[in-house]
């Protein structure tokens, strides 16, 4: 009896430790569950905020560009004197221009939303390119009578996406054109280095505040008026810049100081999509077919 009574208690209390193994199972499953839940609730939260954000910043960002450009469109014909009329195709000329680089900034931003970014890679003209986005902020540079150099352009061997490099220069320089200080310049370089391209902009202005060191690549980020802006921005330049540098396999970072800013993008001189110099490939595959033609 004493026997069977002893077997009966330790069966008892393996059952029991089962089932307390089950319940703390079960609590660390809701626990674990609950934690994912609430995560989930702060994403959908930070998304509706970023919804509204969105929302906001294209109700207050192309509401007044375009109605400024359909009252010029419409005041056109009513111009008499011609002067009147270059100064309103100036205006337009002005508001074109950013709504296109507003509307570039917020395509690649959902492009790096979705992940879905490809890359498109080919030998890269940086002077070309470096003139586009001069012509492009033209306007935001003669505001602040800034004197924009190519201090060097060692594009040789540069492959990579023309689009990102355009959009990546043109947000770096628009951001040095915000923050430069009237009647100074703006610094381009692009560089070879060992294994890697360097691009830096360097603009001669106020500098990032401490404060905000840590928020410069946050999309939507804008820090107040500054002593040298003239316009508020999207919010979203440097966040494209980092977004499409990264997809590069590049990095970006920045050293500020009162008085100058230099933003330096590193990008591969090798592909890492399929691990060759892309470059130099594409230099020999000329060569070889130059060689063919020549022959034939």
């Amino acid at each position: 009896m004493t026997k069977l009574q002893n077997i009966n208690d330790r069966e008892l209390i393996a059952e029991l430790s089962r089932r307390l193994d089950e319940k703390n199972a079960s609590i660390k499953e809701t626990e674990f569950l609950t934690k994912k839940l609430l995560a989930l609730n702060e994403k959908t939260k930070e998304s509706e905020s970023i919804k509204d954000q969105f929302m906001s910043l294209i109700i207050s960002s192309f509401s007044n560009p375009l109605k400024s450009l359909l009252e010029l469109a419409a005041s056109l014909a009513d111009k008499r004197d011609r002067g009147d009329f270059d100064a309103a195709i100036d205006k337009i000329n002005i508001e074109l221009l950013r709504l296109d680089f507003d509307f570039a900034n917020i395509f690649a931003a959902a492009e790096i939303e979705e992940g879905k970014i490809t890359s498109v890679y080919s030998d890269i003209n940086f002077n070309d390119i470096f003139q586009r986005a001069l012509n492009a902020l033209r306007y935001q540079i003669e505001e602040k009578r800034l004197d924009v150099v190519l201090a060097s352009c060692e594009d040789s061997g540069f492959t990579s996406d023309e689009r990102k490099i355009y959009l990546i220069l043109i947000n770096l320089l628009s951001n040095a054109c915000e923050f430069s200080y009237p009647d100074s310049k703006a610094i381009v370089e692009l560089k070879r280095l060992e294994k890697e391209f360097l691009i830096a902009v360097t603009d001669f202005g106020e500098g990032v505040n401490v404060r905000y060191a840590a928020q410069v690549y946050c999309r939507f980020a804008r820090f107040g008026g500054g002593k040298t802006r003239s316009r508020q921005g999207l919010g979203l330049g440097l966040s494209v810049a980092r977004g499409f540098c990264e997809a590069l396999d590049g990095k970006i970072d920045f050293e500020s100081k009162e008085g100058q800013t230099v933003f330096r993008v590193k990008l591969p001189s090798v592909c890492k999509k399929c691990d060759i110099n892309c470059g130099e490939i594409n230099a020999k595959l000329f060569d070889d077919f130059k060689k063919n033609a020549v022959e034939l």
